[in-house]
């Protein structure tokens, strides 16, 4: 009993009053989910070469010598990356160690594909049609600061609106920003501001080092969530590029646009807003700016559109509102359930 007394205030009372067996359980479990906790706070922590090389290895099952390969370093060297990674996680979550850098093998490795990644991005940029040319941090500080200038020259270009939303949530990175854990929920329509502006990062190419590394060695493996995600892609419009030779001699047509046959019955704007969503990959301001409609007309066109394209009825107005009513208390119900989780065990 000596040693239970610590737990006294962190388990609550009530636990007092439980079997010692149960109580023992209770224990384990608390102290299991706190290493967990810890071990991935300690993953997070890692610079980004060694963060996506140990998750790689450890948890994708890329083997060291095909990281090697399309890396093109030695086994050495992403040996080097691995022992650091491991290293500082074991010290992030012993807490009885110093926190270790990484060597000079790791650093050396970083820099190089720290160019590479600027190249990839500077080219998803200009493919993506916007104005102006990238200016990278002089000198190069790390891929993380090049990773928060790739997201503020996309920033830039956003909407008053967003670009205000943006700056609120620099203390959680916008390049990486996880929306809801910063965002409470009561706050829904900053939060939905801030949903906008990371789709804009994600459409226009500004995609995070430890992602483009990965789909750059095992494209196959779905790094990070080990599911396929569906990415829209901007692309410059007819007029915002220049028009080829052949183009300009009539002989190829300036931009042709596929869209799927059951759209062609739906009607004109609903397919000019299915082909600026999704072909040119234009967030639903810009639509809305260009077409002269609504953000309601915007998104309920591009429901219908998606419908159409499955070979659905788009639903009534009535069915839409009872589904909203539900989605509604079934959030009401699980903040519920984890309120009553937290205060009762």
């Amino acid at each position: 009993m000596q040693a239970w007394r610590p737990f006294k205030r962190l388990l609550g009372r009530r636990t007092l009053e439980v079997p010692d067996g149960a109580r023992t359980e209770r224990l384990e479990a608390l102290v299991m989910s706190g290493l967990d906790h810890q071990r991935c706070t300690a993953m997070r922590r890692l610079p980004p070469l060694p963060r996506a090389l140990f998750l790689l290895h450890n948890f994708y099952g890329v083997e060291i010598g095909a990281m090697a390969e399309e890396v093109g370093a030695d086994r050495d060297i992403i040996d080097a990356c691995l022992a650091d990674a491991r290293t500082i996680v074991r010290a992030h979550v012993c807490h009885t160690e110093p926190i270790p850098g990484m060597g000079a093998a790791a650093i050396e490795l970083e820099a190089r594909l720290q160019q590479d990644y600027r190249r990839s991005l500077a080219v998803a940029f200009t493919e993506s049609g916007y104005p102006g040319e990238m200016i990278w941090p002089d000198p190069a500080a790390g891929i993380a600061t090049d990773q928060e200038a790739a997201a503020a020259f996309i920033v830039s270009q956003l909407t008053a609106t967003l670009r205000n939303a943006a700056l609120r949530s620099r203390r959680a990175g916008v390049a990486t920003v996880d929306q809801w854990r910063f965002v409470g929920p009561w706050r829904r329509c900053r939060r939905r501001r801030l949903l906008r502006v990371n789709d804009a990062l994600r459409c226009a190419g500004c995609q995070p080092f430890d992602e483009w590394l990965a789909d750059r060695l095992v494209p196959d493996h779905r790094y990070p969530h080990g599911y396929a995600e569906y990415r829209r892609r901007r692309r410059p419009l007819p007029e915002e590029r220049p028009l080829t030779e052949a183009e300009q001699n009539g002989e190829e047509i300036a931009d042709i646009v596929q869209i799927p046959e059951p759209l062609t019955r739906q009607s004109e704007l609903t397919r000019h807003v299915w082909i600026f969503f999704y072909h040119y990959g234009r967030s639903t301001e810009e639509i809305v700016r260009r077409l002269g409609i609504s953000r309601a007309s915007v998104k309920r066109r591009r429901e219908q559109a998606d419908y159409a394209i499955i070979g659905m009825d788009y639903p009534s107005l009535a069915f839409r509102i009872r589904f909203a009513i539900m989605v509604r208390r079934l959030g009401l119900g699980i903040w519920w359930d984890r309120i009553r989780s937290a205060l009762y065990g």
